[in-house]
Protein backbone atom coordinates (compact mmCIF):
# COMPACT_ATOMS: atom_id res chain seq x y z
CA UNK A 1 0.00 0.00 0.00
CA UNK A 2 2.84 2.45 0.74
CA UNK A 3 4.50 2.14 -3.10
CA UNK A 4 0.45 2.13 -4.05
CA UNK A 5 0.28 6.03 -2.70
CA UNK A 6 3.15 7.15 -3.70
CA UNK A 7 2.71 5.87 -7.09
CA UNK A 8 -0.21 7.77 -6.71
CA UNK A 9 0.64 10.74 -5.41
CA UNK A 10 3.86 10.76 -8.20
CA UNK A 11 1.17 10.46 -10.84
CA UNK A 12 -0.73 13.61 -9.39
CA UNK A 13 2.16 15.39 -9.72
CA UNK A 14 2.79 14.49 -13.17
CA UNK A 15 -0.79 15.19 -14.22
CA UNK A 16 -0.80 18.94 -12.52
CA UNK A 17 2.90 19.36 -14.19
CA UNK A 18 1.05 18.38 -17.82
CA UNK A 19 -1.84 20.84 -16.92
CA UNK A 20 0.60 23.10 -16.17
CA UNK A 21 2.16 23.04 -19.48
CA UNK A 22 -0.98 22.55 -21.33
CA UNK A 23 -1.90 26.27 -20.15
CA UNK A 24 1.21 27.64 -20.70
CA UNK A 25 1.35 26.18 -24.21
CA UNK A 26 -1.90 27.44 -24.86
CA UNK A 27 -1.09 30.88 -23.48
CA UNK A 28 2.16 30.69 -25.13
CA UNK A 29 0.28 29.97 -28.45
CA UNK A 30 -2.47 32.88 -28.05
CA UNK A 31 0.11 35.24 -27.81
CA UNK A 32 2.60 34.29 -30.40
CA UNK A 33 -0.22 33.88 -33.05
CA UNK A 34 -1.77 37.22 -33.08
CA UNK A 35 -2.93 38.26 -36.17
CA UNK A 36 -1.51 41.68 -37.61
CA UNK A 37 -4.63 42.36 -39.14
CA UNK A 38 -7.13 40.68 -37.20
CA UNK A 39 -10.71 40.56 -38.71
CA UNK A 40 -13.02 42.43 -36.72
CA UNK A 41 -15.77 40.59 -34.95
CA UNK A 42 -19.04 41.62 -35.04
CA UNK A 43 -19.52 42.32 -30.79
CA UNK A 44 -21.53 39.78 -28.85
CA UNK A 45 -24.35 42.09 -28.44
CA UNK A 46 -25.03 42.66 -31.58
CA UNK A 47 -24.40 39.37 -33.17
CA UNK A 48 -26.97 36.98 -34.51
CA UNK A 49 -27.79 33.98 -32.04
CA UNK A 50 -27.68 30.90 -32.47
CA UNK A 51 -30.85 28.87 -33.35
CA UNK A 52 -33.20 27.07 -30.72
CA UNK A 53 -32.37 23.69 -32.60
CA UNK A 54 -28.41 24.43 -32.63
CA UNK A 55 -28.58 25.44 -28.89
CA UNK A 56 -30.86 22.86 -27.88
CA UNK A 57 -29.20 20.19 -29.94
CA UNK A 58 -25.30 19.98 -30.57
CA UNK A 59 -23.95 22.64 -28.30
CA UNK A 60 -26.19 21.25 -25.32
CA UNK A 61 -24.94 17.81 -26.20
CA UNK A 62 -21.44 18.73 -26.34
CA UNK A 63 -22.00 20.48 -22.85
CA UNK A 64 -23.21 17.38 -21.69
CA UNK A 65 -20.72 14.95 -22.74
CA UNK A 66 -17.72 17.06 -21.32
CA UNK A 67 -20.12 17.33 -17.47
CA UNK A 68 -20.47 13.68 -18.05
CA UNK A 69 -16.77 12.87 -18.72
CA UNK A 70 -15.71 14.59 -15.78
CA UNK A 71 -18.46 13.27 -13.36
CA UNK A 72 -17.00 10.28 -14.49
CA UNK A 73 -13.52 11.26 -13.44
CA UNK A 74 -15.10 12.37 -9.86
CA UNK A 75 -16.82 9.46 -9.52
CA UNK A 76 -13.97 7.41 -9.82
CA UNK A 77 -11.03 9.40 -8.51
CA UNK A 78 -12.58 10.13 -5.07
CA UNK A 79 -13.17 6.57 -4.15
CA UNK A 80 -9.75 5.62 -5.44
CA UNK A 81 -8.55 8.62 -3.35
CA UNK A 82 -10.43 7.36 -0.15
CA UNK A 83 -8.97 4.18 -0.71
CA UNK A 84 -5.07 4.98 -1.00
CA UNK A 85 -5.58 8.04 1.65
CA UNK A 86 -4.69 6.12 4.99
CA UNK A 87 -1.80 4.33 3.43
CA UNK A 88 -1.03 7.37 2.56
CA UNK A 89 -0.92 8.82 5.88
CA UNK A 90 0.65 5.75 6.80
CA UNK A 91 3.32 6.61 4.49
CA UNK A 92 4.21 9.80 5.21
CA UNK A 93 4.79 9.07 9.18
CA UNK A 94 6.83 6.32 8.36
CA UNK A 95 8.94 8.66 6.12
CA UNK A 96 8.95 11.72 8.68
CA UNK A 97 10.34 9.06 11.15
CA UNK A 98 12.89 7.67 9.15
CA UNK A 99 14.28 10.87 8.17
CA UNK A 100 14.28 11.74 11.48
CA UNK A 101 16.73 9.00 12.32
CA UNK A 102 18.65 9.65 9.18
CA UNK A 103 19.50 13.28 10.71
CA UNK A 104 19.78 11.90 13.86
CA UNK A 105 22.89 9.12 12.86
CA UNK A 106 24.43 12.07 11.20
CA UNK A 107 24.46 13.77 14.55
CA UNK A 108 25.89 10.48 16.20
CA UNK A 109 28.30 9.43 13.65
CA UNK A 110 31.95 10.04 14.12
CA UNK A 111 34.34 9.29 11.41
CA UNK A 112 34.64 5.48 11.26
CA UNK A 113 30.69 5.53 10.47
CA UNK A 114 29.03 6.10 6.93
CA UNK A 115 26.86 8.63 8.18
CA UNK A 116 29.43 11.07 9.76
CA UNK A 117 29.55 14.42 7.95
CA UNK A 118 32.00 17.04 9.01
CA UNK A 119 30.17 20.14 9.55
CA UNK A 120 27.07 18.66 11.21
CA UNK A 121 28.14 15.24 13.65
CA UNK A 122 28.59 15.84 16.56
CA UNK A 123 30.76 12.88 17.71
CA UNK A 124 28.58 11.31 20.31
CA UNK A 125 30.27 7.96 18.99
CA UNK A 126 33.58 8.74 20.06
CA UNK A 127 32.73 8.61 23.58
CA UNK A 128 29.58 5.77 23.57
CA UNK A 129 31.05 3.95 20.62
CA UNK A 130 29.77 3.51 17.39
CA UNK A 131 27.61 1.00 17.89
CA UNK A 132 26.56 2.96 21.34
CA UNK A 133 27.41 0.18 23.37
CA UNK A 134 29.75 2.12 25.86
CA UNK A 135 32.97 3.98 25.51
CA UNK A 136 35.46 6.18 27.27
CA UNK A 137 35.99 9.86 27.09
CA UNK A 138 38.89 11.76 27.78
CA UNK A 139 38.21 14.31 31.00
CA UNK A 140 40.41 16.08 33.34
CA UNK A 141 39.83 16.57 36.72
CA UNK A 142 40.21 19.65 38.12
CA UNK A 143 41.89 21.29 41.75
CA UNK A 144 37.80 22.18 42.61
CA UNK A 145 37.09 19.02 41.70
CA UNK A 146 39.30 16.89 44.00
CA UNK A 147 38.86 19.45 46.87
CA UNK A 148 41.87 20.83 47.23
CA UNK A 149 43.35 23.89 45.60
CA UNK A 150 46.65 22.67 45.83
CA UNK A 151 46.35 19.87 43.40
CA UNK A 152 47.79 19.18 40.33
CA UNK A 153 44.78 18.47 37.34
CA UNK A 154 44.06 15.04 36.46
CA UNK A 155 43.95 13.56 32.37
CA UNK A 156 41.41 10.28 33.49
CA UNK A 157 39.44 8.21 31.14
CA UNK A 158 36.01 8.54 31.83
CA UNK A 159 33.65 5.41 31.25
CA UNK A 160 30.73 6.44 29.30
CA UNK A 161 28.05 4.47 29.30
CA UNK A 162 26.11 2.25 26.72
CA UNK A 163 23.11 4.00 25.35
CA UNK A 164 22.01 1.91 22.81
CA UNK A 165 19.54 0.57 26.20
CA UNK A 166 19.16 4.21 27.29
CA UNK A 167 15.34 3.58 27.12
CA UNK A 168 15.57 1.22 29.25
CA UNK A 169 16.45 3.47 32.33
CA UNK A 170 14.79 6.54 30.90
CA UNK A 171 11.63 7.60 29.21
CA UNK A 172 11.73 9.98 26.26
CA UNK A 173 11.67 13.33 28.54
CA UNK A 174 14.79 12.48 30.46
CA UNK A 175 16.58 11.81 27.52
CA UNK A 176 15.62 15.63 25.84
CA UNK A 177 16.81 16.52 29.24
CA UNK A 178 20.22 14.84 29.26
CA UNK A 179 20.82 15.84 26.11
CA UNK A 180 19.98 19.16 26.83
CA UNK A 181 21.33 20.42 29.51
CA UNK A 182 24.37 17.11 29.50
CA UNK A 183 25.70 16.30 32.51
CA UNK A 184 27.00 19.10 34.90
CA UNK A 185 30.90 17.63 36.50
CA UNK A 186 31.16 15.07 33.42
CA UNK A 187 32.31 14.86 29.89
CA UNK A 188 28.52 15.00 28.60
CA UNK A 189 27.98 18.67 27.36
CA UNK A 190 24.70 20.50 26.90
CA UNK A 191 23.69 19.77 23.39
CA UNK A 192 20.81 22.05 23.51
CA UNK A 193 20.19 25.59 23.34
CA UNK A 194 18.47 26.15 26.82
CA UNK A 195 21.14 24.30 27.83
CA UNK A 196 23.49 26.70 26.40
CA UNK A 197 24.20 24.12 23.50
CA UNK A 198 24.00 24.75 20.20
CA UNK A 199 21.19 22.55 18.72
CA UNK A 200 17.65 23.21 18.39
CA UNK A 201 15.05 21.04 19.61
CA UNK A 202 14.35 19.48 15.97
CA UNK A 203 18.17 18.38 16.38
CA UNK A 204 17.34 16.85 19.96
CA UNK A 205 14.38 15.06 18.75
CA UNK A 206 16.33 13.80 15.78
CA UNK A 207 18.73 12.07 18.41
CA UNK A 208 16.00 10.31 20.10
CA UNK A 209 14.77 8.81 17.24
CA UNK A 210 18.00 7.44 16.18
CA UNK A 211 18.50 6.50 19.68
CA UNK A 212 15.29 4.78 19.43
CA UNK A 213 16.26 3.05 16.63
CA UNK A 214 19.42 1.32 17.97
CA UNK A 215 17.92 -0.12 20.96
CA UNK A 216 19.21 -3.58 21.49
CA UNK A 217 16.33 -6.06 22.73
CA UNK A 218 14.51 -6.72 25.77
CA UNK A 219 16.67 -9.86 26.33
CA UNK A 220 20.04 -8.62 25.36
CA UNK A 221 19.59 -5.88 27.57
CA UNK A 222 19.05 -8.25 30.39
CA UNK A 223 21.37 -10.74 29.19
CA UNK A 224 24.12 -7.72 29.03
CA UNK A 225 23.21 -6.81 33.11
CA UNK A 226 23.10 -10.28 34.49
CA UNK A 227 26.54 -10.57 32.90
CA UNK A 228 28.27 -6.87 34.29
CA UNK A 229 29.20 -8.08 37.38
CA UNK A 230 31.46 -10.35 36.20
CA UNK A 231 32.66 -8.49 33.77
CA UNK A 232 33.50 -5.68 36.72
CA UNK A 233 35.11 -8.93 38.30
CA UNK A 234 37.58 -9.47 35.59
CA UNK A 235 38.01 -5.64 35.08
CA UNK A 236 39.09 -5.49 38.92
CA UNK A 237 41.74 -8.67 38.48
CA UNK A 238 43.04 -6.90 35.01
CA UNK A 239 43.65 -3.78 36.66
CA UNK A 240 46.32 -5.86 38.99
CA UNK A 241 47.84 -7.37 35.87
CA UNK A 242 48.60 -3.43 34.66
CA UNK A 243 49.51 -2.64 38.17
CA UNK A 244 52.64 -5.34 38.14
CA UNK A 245 53.33 -4.57 34.60
CA UNK A 246 53.67 -0.56 35.42
CA UNK A 247 55.91 -1.65 38.67
CA UNK A 248 57.75 -3.52 36.98
CA UNK A 249 58.31 -0.84 34.29
CA UNK A 250 59.10 1.86 36.86
CA UNK A 251 61.35 -0.27 38.91
CA UNK A 252 63.19 -1.08 35.59
CA UNK A 253 63.57 2.66 34.69
CA UNK A 254 65.21 3.11 38.29
CA UNK A 255 67.46 0.25 37.87
CA UNK A 256 68.34 1.83 34.15
CA UNK A 257 69.36 5.67 35.69
CA UNK A 258 72.75 5.84 35.04
CA UNK A 259 75.48 6.93 38.31
CA UNK A 260 75.54 10.23 37.25
CA UNK A 261 71.44 11.11 37.18
CA UNK A 262 70.62 14.25 38.37
CA UNK A 263 68.99 13.85 41.77
CA UNK A 264 65.37 15.47 39.96
CA UNK A 265 65.54 12.64 37.89
CA UNK A 266 66.56 10.14 40.58
CA UNK A 267 63.91 11.33 42.82
CA UNK A 268 60.80 10.96 39.89
CA UNK A 269 61.84 7.37 39.42
CA UNK A 270 62.14 6.52 43.31
CA UNK A 271 58.36 8.37 43.32
CA UNK A 272 57.29 6.32 39.99
CA UNK A 273 58.06 3.14 41.71
CA UNK A 274 56.72 4.25 45.39
CA UNK A 275 53.52 4.69 43.48
CA UNK A 276 53.21 2.27 41.37
CA UNK A 277 53.37 0.02 44.56
CA UNK A 278 50.58 1.65 45.91
CA UNK A 279 48.44 1.24 42.99
CA UNK A 280 49.73 -2.24 43.05
CA UNK A 281 48.35 -2.83 46.30
CA UNK A 282 45.98 -0.94 46.08
CA UNK A 283 44.22 -3.02 42.62
CA UNK A 284 44.96 -6.24 44.61
CA UNK A 285 42.96 -4.39 47.52
CA UNK A 286 39.71 -3.77 45.13
CA UNK A 287 40.03 -7.18 43.36
CA UNK A 288 39.65 -8.84 46.20
CA UNK A 289 36.85 -7.01 46.95
CA UNK A 290 35.11 -7.23 44.17
CA UNK A 291 35.34 -11.29 44.23
CA UNK A 292 34.30 -11.42 47.66
CA UNK A 293 31.63 -8.98 47.24
CA UNK A 294 27.87 -9.66 47.64
CA UNK A 295 25.45 -9.79 43.92
CA UNK A 296 23.84 -6.87 45.83
CA UNK A 297 27.26 -4.77 46.02
CA UNK A 298 27.94 -5.92 42.53
CA UNK A 299 24.57 -4.99 40.90
CA UNK A 300 24.85 -1.72 42.91
CA UNK A 301 28.51 -0.86 41.32
CA UNK A 302 27.59 -1.73 37.72
CA UNK A 303 24.25 0.22 37.91
CA UNK A 304 23.99 3.01 40.73
CA UNK A 305 27.42 3.51 41.66
CA UNK A 306 28.08 5.35 38.41
CA UNK A 307 25.58 8.22 40.49
CA UNK A 308 26.12 7.97 43.89
CA UNK A 309 29.89 7.27 44.54
CA UNK A 310 32.22 10.13 43.20
CA UNK A 311 34.65 9.39 41.03
CA UNK A 312 33.52 6.05 40.26
CA UNK A 313 33.25 6.84 36.51
CA UNK A 314 37.36 7.38 36.00
CA UNK A 315 38.49 5.31 38.42
CA UNK A 316 41.64 3.42 37.74
CA UNK A 317 43.63 1.78 40.77
CA UNK A 318 46.18 0.73 38.68
CA UNK A 319 47.02 4.93 38.21
CA UNK A 320 48.50 6.04 41.41
CA UNK A 321 47.85 9.80 39.87
CA UNK A 322 43.84 9.26 40.27
CA UNK A 323 42.79 9.58 44.33
CA UNK A 324 41.28 6.40 45.87
CA UNK A 325 37.41 5.63 45.65
CA UNK A 326 35.64 7.23 48.86
CA UNK A 327 33.08 4.97 50.07
CA UNK A 328 30.46 2.92 48.24
CA UNK A 329 27.34 5.68 47.77
CA UNK A 330 28.88 8.02 49.20
CA UNK A 331 27.14 10.60 46.43
CA UNK A 332 27.80 12.47 43.44
CA UNK A 333 25.61 13.02 40.95
CA UNK A 334 22.91 11.20 43.28
CA UNK A 335 22.26 11.84 47.02
CA UNK A 336 24.15 10.17 49.78
CA UNK A 337 23.04 6.38 50.42
CA UNK A 338 25.18 6.53 54.05
CA UNK A 339 24.43 6.76 57.53
CA UNK A 340 21.12 6.02 57.50
CA UNK A 341 19.81 8.26 54.79
CA UNK A 342 18.11 5.39 52.83
CA UNK A 343 16.57 4.38 55.78
CA UNK A 344 15.28 8.08 56.83
CA UNK A 345 13.35 7.88 53.39
CA UNK A 346 12.24 4.86 53.29
CA UNK A 347 11.96 3.21 56.92
CA UNK A 348 11.23 -0.21 57.59
CA UNK A 349 12.60 -2.29 59.96
CA UNK A 350 13.76 -5.10 59.54
CA UNK A 351 15.82 -3.19 57.11
CA UNK A 352 16.32 -6.73 54.84
CA UNK A 353 12.73 -7.61 55.35
CA UNK A 354 11.03 -7.19 51.72
CA UNK A 355 7.70 -7.55 53.19
CA UNK A 356 7.83 -4.10 55.20
CA UNK A 357 6.51 -0.84 53.79
CA UNK A 358 9.99 1.07 53.26
CA UNK A 359 11.80 -1.56 50.98
CA UNK A 360 8.83 -1.98 49.25
CA UNK A 361 9.02 1.89 48.36
CA UNK A 362 12.55 1.86 47.71
CA UNK A 363 12.01 -1.20 45.38
CA UNK A 364 9.63 0.23 43.59
CA UNK A 365 11.52 3.67 43.47
CA UNK A 366 14.65 1.60 41.73
CA UNK A 367 12.14 0.06 39.64
CA UNK A 368 9.43 2.60 38.18
CA UNK A 369 10.92 5.68 39.99
CA UNK A 370 8.70 8.70 39.59
CA UNK A 371 8.37 11.66 37.01
CA UNK A 372 9.59 14.88 37.76
CA UNK A 373 8.08 16.63 41.14
CA UNK A 374 6.02 13.35 41.56
CA UNK A 375 7.16 12.68 45.21
CA UNK A 376 8.60 9.23 46.40
CA UNK A 377 9.27 7.96 50.13
CA UNK A 378 9.47 10.27 52.90
CA UNK A 379 8.81 13.44 51.51
CA UNK A 380 10.95 12.82 48.60
CA UNK A 381 10.67 15.08 45.55
CA UNK A 382 12.00 13.27 42.49
CA UNK A 383 14.52 15.69 40.06
CA UNK A 384 13.56 12.94 37.03
CA UNK A 385 16.90 12.09 36.78
CA UNK A 386 16.53 8.79 38.77
CA UNK A 387 17.15 5.95 36.25
CA UNK A 388 14.02 3.09 36.59
CA UNK A 389 15.95 -0.47 36.18
CA UNK A 390 12.93 -2.47 36.32
CA UNK A 391 13.00 -3.21 32.70
CA UNK A 392 16.55 -4.71 32.65
CA UNK A 393 16.78 -6.29 36.21
CA UNK A 394 14.95 -9.07 38.04
CA UNK A 395 13.05 -8.44 41.09
CA UNK A 396 15.42 -10.83 43.05
CA UNK A 397 18.25 -8.44 41.05
CA UNK A 398 16.74 -5.34 42.31
CA UNK A 399 15.97 -6.58 45.49
CA UNK A 400 19.27 -7.32 46.07
CA UNK A 401 20.49 -3.87 45.53
CA UNK A 402 18.00 -2.40 48.13
CA UNK A 403 19.53 -4.41 50.83
CA UNK A 404 23.09 -2.97 49.85
CA UNK A 405 21.89 0.16 50.38
CA UNK A 406 19.80 -0.55 53.28
CA UNK A 407 22.78 -1.93 54.77
CA UNK A 408 25.17 0.97 53.81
Amino acid sequence: MPILAITLRTGLITLNILAIAAIAGIVAFRILSVRRQPVEKTPQNLATPLEDDVMEGRKLERSLRWAFTFSLILAAGLPLYWLVEPARQDAAVVGFDERAVERGAVLFANETMPAYEGAKSLLCANCHGADAGGGAAPFVVTPAAQGSTTARPIKVSWKAPSINNVFYRFDDSQVHNILVYGRPGSPMPAWGIAGGGPKNDQAISDLIAYLHSIQISPTKAKATATAAPSKYKAEQAGSVKIAESNLATATATLADLPADATTEDRTAAESAVSGAESALARSKARSVEAKNASEGQLLFETNCARCHTKTWSYFDPSNPLIPDLPPAGSGALGPSLRGGSVLLQFPGTPIDDSTTPGFQKQYEWISVGAAVNKPYGVRGISSGQMPHMGLFLTKAQIESIVRYERGL
